[in-house]
């Protein structure tokens, strides 16, 4: 999926930038927020209205039931070669111009001294990238809503899943013993993707009104048939999810093409069991309010009550024999057919 590499390779080369900041700014923990947090958008001249509005309407939405954290931003990014646009040359030139001070917006939340012409905000991107000094989360939009206008309510959610994972996992307890030790309060690979993928479309799921402005709601069809296809896809690509936990994982699969099947698909349906066993989606993300404290592994295993090493061994036993369902099969066969019924 090229969307989905490109955006993985700008995630990487963002976030292996973000951490380079001076030894004195090492010194003061990040205050980052987990409630009550500023959520601030930043767009191009002229965007267009109706998907500004969709966009903000759902991570409102979605920070009121989760929780507003951050301090986070939102780039809305036009480009010249959105349809509406390249029709009207007269906009190129502001539309530029605008993306100008909004580059270097960008690299100012991130603690950069850089005019921003290094970024690539080329069409059909959507990405989150986080600051320690100072401490910000930036969410960067990119894709064009006459393409796919349903992921401005999916992708929002999907990316500020990722700004409660940078808010909990870099919060002042956690980084104020371990300032170095990211991943040990963020969490691996697939838990970071597969948790955003599946927390986004059941939440899109469970609240069809998101949908309103748009051709129709996001059904149970779509979302068993996404779920089954990441199902599919990690069975194929035979690599287990403890295989993408850290950034040398991500980079050693990223050649074979595995990041997308192990880390996102499999993470999702890690993810899946997860939920099962915390019978509801808010049990399920409550799990992040002892990251703080605890660290990843440790929250993890007191909150899900098992073992992680035994969570992977569970984990794939259950999926050697999952069947993947095509929308033919029996409803009882369908190894997410819990997702459909299942309390917020």
């Amino acid at each position: 999926m090229p969307q989905l590499s490109r955006r993985t390779a700008i995630k990487l080369a963002t976030a292996s930038s973000l951490f380079l900041f001076d030894r004195q700014e090492q010194e003061r923990p990040p205050k980052y927020v987990t409630e009550n947090a500023e959520i601030k958008f930043h767009s191009t001249i002229n965007y267009p209205r109706r998907w500004q509005q969709i966009y903000q309407n759902t991570l409102n939405h979605f920070s009121k039931k989760w929780g507003r954290v951050g301090p986070t931003h939102v780039f809305l990014i036009e480009n010249d070669d959105w349809e509406e646009t390249k029709n009207a040359p007269e906009k190129v030139a502001s539309l530029k111009a605008s993306q100008k001070i909004l580059r270097s917006k960008f690299c100012e939340l991130h603690g950069q001294d850089s005019n921003g012409d290094h970024l690539d905000w080329s069409t059909g991107n959507h990405w989150s990238s986080w600051s320690l000094a100072p401490p910000n989360v930036v969410i960067t939009m990119t894709m064009s809503p006459y393409r796919d206008g349903e992921q401005f309510v999916i992708g929002p959610m999907h990316e500020y899943v990722h700004a409660i994972q940078i808010a909990f996992g870099n919060a002042k307890e956690a980084i104020a013993g371990n300032r170095m030790g990211h991943a040990l309060w963020t969490g691996p690979a697939w838990f970071r993707e597969g948790s955003a993928v599946l927390v986004a479309a059941l939440h899109a799921y469970q609240n069809p009104k998101l949908f309103d402005q748009l051709k129709g709601p996001y059904t149970w069809r779509q979302f068993s048939a996404e779920m089954n296809r990441n199902l599919g896809l990690y069975q194929k690509a035979a690599t287990p999810i403890h295989q993408g936990v850290t950034h040398n994982d991500w980079q050693r699969l990223e050649p074979q093409e595995l990041v997308y099947p192990t880390i996102y698909c499999g993470g999702s349906i890690a993810c899946a069991w997860l939920l099962k066993q915390s019978g509801s989606l808010t049990k399920f993300m409550d799990f992040f309010s002892l990251v703080p404290t605890l660290g990843w592994q440790t929250a993890f295993e007191n909150h899900f009550q098992i073992k992680l090493s035994a969570f992977y061994k569970a984990l794939e036993q259950e999926v050697n024999v999952a069947q993947v369902q095509n929308g033919s099969g029996k409803p009882k066969e369908d190894w997410f057919r819990f997702l459909k019924t299942i309390d917020s």
